[in-house]
């Protein structure tokens, strides 16, 4: 009995795809699930979140009111115009913009309520809520304080014009004693009709759950699909296929040249089935932008499809290609958006995720169905001339590989 189980764990040991799957890859996905939601198993301070503040005022208040928050240890403020924030939020650069619009500096002054508003990407709800959350408090004590404490102080001077500065110091003093942002649900409700929120970016026909799980599947399983079409290539070399078209009249470079085609198509055909149903099970609205749509498919499938060709010439055997792509992929779409949404992610995971197909596919996927994007637009064209460079790029690598190994060895 020991001889046999030594014997399946010397066989098991000499299986190095089989190694593989069972150590290094569930060691690769608790990494990436960890860092993307902060688990590191050591205690330290949180990293501030970024807050992209719109100063339309242009004064010495509103530029007090941003350097006050940049102050705070949890935000890292990002001063632009109303325009250029807007159109970060409406492209999916920044989940939300504090907007403080013109009259803040006189509104204050007044002791009137000041014209601030949040503006914001509703499909980024776990994210706004949290950043909302820490905002509507600190904006409250930085200028809804000041502002109470001139209204009161101004009523407290026409009832009784016999006050000396000693006394209305007094008042002053008890309005901040007694108010705290973090005090009371009554306080918090104040501070929420404090400041005015608006979703620039908002649920219309499309939810961005069903956008998110529709273009995250849709990719990862497509990468995982061209793997194996890109591995038939190795199942003819052993089957010796690939021998008998090399002594055919066919270059070997139309030979390379059909497999992609082939898998381009098959790609093509996946996503557009997968779209298809989505549309007819969950009434994702696909006939919203269908140029925008075809030209995305066409890019994520030209992609993942050299994804899969290159595997194939790098790798010398089906259980090689089967054992890499497994980990690659599952890392890739972790990092990149199918697993866990990018927004989720700590910054410098959001940055490395552009390495990946799946972000770029996800992204661009977002902009036809949340964002609306026309055509035209120079961040979905962005989106798809990525995704057709990295497609050319593996293919031009995959095609040299394969003429000079896989080719010459058949």
């Amino acid at each position: 009995m020991l001889k046999l189980a030594l014997k399946d764990l010397k066989l098991f040991v000499s299986e190095k795809r089989g190694l593989l799957l069972t150590f290094l890859l569930p060691i690769a996905l608790i990494t990436m699930f960890s860092l993307a939601f902060g688990g590191s198993g050591k205690k330290g301070e949180s990293r501030p979140m970024t807050l992209v503040v719109a100063d339309d005022d242009r004064t010495a208040e509103s530029r007090r009111v941003a350097q006050e928050l940049d102050s705070l240890k949890e935000f890292e403020v990002q001063v632009t115009s109303l325009d250029t924030g807007m159109n970060m939020v409406k492209k999916g650069d920044k989940a939300a913009i504090l907007v403080l619009h013109k009259g803040l500096e006189d509104s204050v002054k007044a002791g009137a309520s000041p014209p601030i508003e949040f503006m914001y990407d509703a499909a980024r709800e776990a994210e706004i809520g949290i950043l909302q959350g820490s905002l509507m408090g600190s904006l409250m004590g930085i200028v809804g304080m000041g502002s109470m404490e001139k209204s009161v102080v101004e009523r407290f001077k026409k009832k009784n014009p016999d006050l000396d500065s000693a006394q209305l110091e007094n008042i002053r003093q008890q309005i901040k004693e007694n108010f705290s942002p973090e005090a009371s649900e009554e306080q918090m409700e104040e501070s929420q009709s404090f400041i005015k929120s608006t979703a620039l970016v908002a649920e219309e026909e499309t939810s961005p759950g069903l956008v998110q799980a529709v273009a995250g599947t849709a990719i990862m399983m497509l990468l995982f699909s061209v793997t194996s079409m890109g591995a038939s290539l190795l199942d003819e070399k052993q089957e010796g296929t690939l021998k008998k078209l090399l002594y055919s009249p066919i270059s070997p470079g139309s030979i390379l040249t059909g497999k992609m085609l082939f898998t381009n198509i098959v790609c093509i055909l996946q996503l557009t089935v997968m779209f298809l149903y989505s549309w007819l099970v969950f009434g994702l609205n696909i006939a919203q932008n269908i140029p925008a749509l075809i030209l995305m498919i066409i890019a994520t499938a030209y992609a993942c499809s050299s994804f899969g060709m290159f595997l194939a010439a790098v790798a010398r055997t089906r259980a090689q290609v089967q054992g890499m792509s497994t980990l690659i992929i599952l890392v890739m779409s972790c990092l990149g958006g199918s697993m866990i949404p990018s927004f989720l992610m700590p910054l410098w995971m959001q940055k490395v995720a552009v390495i990946s197909v799946n972000y770029w596919g996800i992204q661009g996927f977002y902009d036809i169905f949340w964002r609306m994007l026309p055509v035209g637009d120079p961040t979905f064209l962005t989106r798809v001339l990525v995704l057709m460079a990295i497609g050319t790029g593996l293919n031009l690598v995959a095609m040299r590989l394969m003429k000079r190994n896989l080719l010459a060895i058949a």
